[in-house]
């Protein structure tokens, strides 16, 4: 009988332990801590990956839609931070700013011809950064958070700019941020941590792609010269590169850049991020007259080459981004109708029988629209009758997490209607240092050549290869290699049924 009380605790201890290992592995694994799979450290895997969803896609579309075209152009718009939220709130407020009730507008984006969403996750974490999500829409891979073109497992990964350059395409960049901050470097830099931004701009200048872009234009001017702790002069050495090129620091500069000489162009406009619409002097250039800028110059840089052989520029809104951080939503909205106009603009100056457009998001923001407001409330401001149970108004716009929760001194909700203008801060329900990201699916718009194959869901990495795809850029199935793909593999299938046919 001693015997059996010693040997029941023991087994009783074992069978707890193990439980507690299998409940230890479960929660770990419910609460996302397990590693990226193997696989997914390499570039190999998303390229394959996202060619296998391109094929897909070219079948299922293949008896629905004719379109032989190949883009001859492409322009890539990235709204930093564009929530379906956004897009629905500017459109309501470019409305409002013309007098109208708002809701009837219309952004540029919704004529295009095709919409789809995608998914935004880095291999890391559900809700992603604005580095792993460059890496998947330009360069096809999906990474780590914070990384930049390189793939989790450390490799290369070459932007679809590197591509398009390969294929003797003029190249272009635009951004309203520093030109190293995450989303631009996306296109040339490639770097394990994004906060490496002086290695980002040693790149932009002295590696390819980005020493062979014709146009750069955005913002950071400290990066390249006065915060640089290795003695170089990066924009010295950018002119000594490109002799014929221009360089401009304003608006009156980059016109005069646009109109005068056949060189490259660099515009770096302010010394950190550009600065917000709503807060910048009439010397710094708007999104739209920079894009429309990067456009002309691109076309004149094709031409130039003698071929024909037509561009691939990149143009980012980034500071709507910046907006729903701080939760001031005027200055995101502002922003997002500032890029709204930088699309008019392009699409006015394009053609769509050989310029593919697509406008798309990196990743979301928190920012929600709820109650029931009436039709034609300002939507920087509130309905007075929307209440909570306390009877408490409440605004129109609000964030998940952000700075200001709109409490009197004894912690209690009070109503936002004093407080709320053009650039406030917007209520947010969870008291943080910041508006944060949010992880769900964001649009992405497309017209010209194959614009159809961006309809429906995809992974945010497929982008570049639906983009290489219809102007034949890249090692993957393109438009113009796709009959010898299907030959092959009609080959390749005729060799199996048959073995000594070979």
């Amino acid at each position: 009988m001693p015997l059996q009380v010693l040997i029941v605790p023991r087994t009783l201890l074992l069978i707890m332990i193990l439980a507690f290992i299998l409940f230890q592995s479960l929660t770990a694994s419910a609460a996302g801590e397990e590693e990226p799979r193997a696989e997914e450290q390499l570039p190999s895997y998303w390229m394959r990956q996202a060619q296998d969803q391109l094929r897909e896609r070219l079948a299922r579309t293949k008896d629905a839609i004719t379109d032989s075209r190949r883009a001859k152009n492409v322009v890539m718009f990235l709204g930093d931070g564009l929530s379906l939220t956004t897009l629905t709130a500017a459109r309501i407020l470019k409305g409002q700013r013309r007098g109208g009730r708002g809701e009837e507008a219309q952004l540029a984006v919704e004529r295009f011809p095709f919409a789809g969403l995608s998914k935004t996750y880095c291999i890391d974490e559900q809700t992603p950064d604005s580095a792993c999500t460059a890496t998947a829409y330009l360069g096809g891979v999906k990474t780590h958070s914070g990384t930049v073109g390189q793939s989790a497992g450390g490799e290369r990964v070459d932007s679809v700019l590197q591509w398009a350059q390969r294929a003797g395409k003029a190249t272009g960049l635009v951004t309203t941020t520093r030109l190293t901050d995450a989303s631009p470097a996306g296109a040339y830099a490639h770097v394990r941590r994004r906060g490496e931004e002086l290695e980002i701009a040693r790149q932009l200048v002295e590696e390819e792609p980005g020493r062979k872009l014709h146009v750069i234009l955005g913002g950071g001017l400290g990066k390249f010269a006065d915060e640089r702790r290795d003695g170089k002069d990066l924009l010295a050495q950018w002119r000594d590169n490109n002799p014929s090129g221009c360089f401009a620091r304003s608006l009156k500069e980059l016109m005069n850049c646009t109109a005068d000489g056949t060189g490259s162009l660099l515009g770096v406009f302010s010394d950190n991020h550009m600065a917000y619409h709503l807060a910048a002097s009439k010397e710094q250039p708007r999104l739209s007259e920079m894009a429309a800028a990067a456009i002309e110059k691109l076309v004149q840089k094709s031409q130039e080459n003698g071929n024909g052989s037509g561009y691939f520029v990149f143009i980012e809104g980034g500071r709507i981004d910046h907006g729903h951080h701080e939760t001031r939503v005027g200055y995101a909205l502002d922003e997002m109708l500032e890029f709204d106009a930088a699309v008019e603009a392009v699409v006015r100056m394009t053609d769509p029988r050989e310029t593919l457009l697509v406008v798309t998001a990196d990743h979301s923001h928190t920012l929600s629209m709820a109650g029931y407001a009436k039709r034609g409330t300002p939507i920087l401001g509130m309905d007075a009758q929307q209440r909570d149970l306390n009877g408490v108004p409440y605004s129109t716009l609000n964030y998940a997490i952000g700075k200001w929760q709109s409490l009197d001194k004894e912690g209690r909700r009070e109503s936002p209607s004093k407080t709320l203008g053009p650039t406030s801060y917007t209520p947010s329900y969870i008291h943080g240092r910041k508006g944060v990201h949010s992880g769900e699916d964001v649009a992405v718009f497309a017209m010209g050549p194959q614009s159809h194959l961006f309809g429906g869901v995809m992974e945010q990495n497929l982008l570049p290869h639906l983009m290489g795809y219809a102007a034949c850029l890249g090692s993957g199935v393109t438009i113009c290699n796709q009959d010898k793909e299907q030959q092959d593999k009609d080959k390749d299938q005729e060799t199996e049924a048959d073995p000594d046919s070979s």
